[in-house]
């Protein structure tokens, strides 16, 4: 099975200098506070839609490779619905779905016409997305998807230490260890029994498991039109 096209987002993205070339209409006396507010705002937004943008690249990405969600029952292991991954053609029909695969995010946002998406095309985000939650979960899935799937992986599985054991371990150990610093300090400093060990090892994959659902559920949404999650 092929692995995804789309890549997982770095730690940091430098929004100062990717919106050095904001446009002004008219100048306005404005007090300090109110300048860091606005531009505060700006920044904001803008990093909600670069992620938008990328989820969605995600999703177009999984529909291609006929991906769907599976929902399982209580136990956990039987399988009792699925819904494909299928982008709205319809609400999506102004932000050029057939280009953004192969587009970077402000080669794309800087088309005034895109941009205007967000502000009078009604494509506003909903709740309070947290930036860098988001980032995890989005980057856990794609790391959880190439693992699950991609033909370079090694399977040495034996007893509890399954495949998808073997993956997540990796995930949270290596891949994006960064992003699961507050189970880290946890156990940083003590000494390791093996009970532990066994207990960091299953907190962690526990949590990329988590991670990995909760994407599903925002991709979802977007392929609906809707991000982080639908509307109630």
């Amino acid at each position: 099975m092929s692995i995804l096209s789309v890549k997982t987002i770095p730690k940091r993205v430098d929004w100062k200098n990717k919106n050095e070339n904001r446009n002004y209409k008219k100048k306005v006396i404005v007090s300090k506070k109110d300048k860091q507010r606005k531009r505060s705002q700006f920044d904001f937004d803008t990093r909600i839609h670069y992620l938008w943008f990328h989820y969605l690249k995600l999703c177009l990405n999984l529909e291609q490779l006929n991906y769907y969600v599976e929902k399982k029952g209580s136990g956990g292991s039987k399988v009792i619905s699925k819904t494909k991954i299928r982008v709205s053609k319809t609400k999506y029909k102004k932000w050029g779905l057939k280009d953004i695969p192969v587009m970077k995010f402000q080669e794309w946002y800087n088309d005034e016409g895109y941009r205007k998406l967000f502000i009078q095309g009604g494509f506003r985000h909903t709740g309070r997305p947290q930036y860098h939650s988001l980032i995890t979960k989005y980057n856990v899935f794609i790391n959880y998807y190439n693992g699950m799937n991609g033909d370079d992986f090694v399977d040495t599985s034996k007893g509890n230490e399954t495949k998808e054991v073997q993956v997540c371990g990796k995930i949270f150990e290596v891949l994006q260890k960064e992003r699961f610093e507050e189970v880290e300090k946890e156990y940083d400093g003590k000494d390791f029994s093996l009970e532990r060990k066994y207990r960091y090892k299953s907190e962690g994959i526990t949590l990329v498991k988590k991670n990995v659902k909760d994407c599903e559920k925002i991709l979802l949404s977007v392929c609906k039109g809707y991000f982080p999650k639908q509307s109630v």
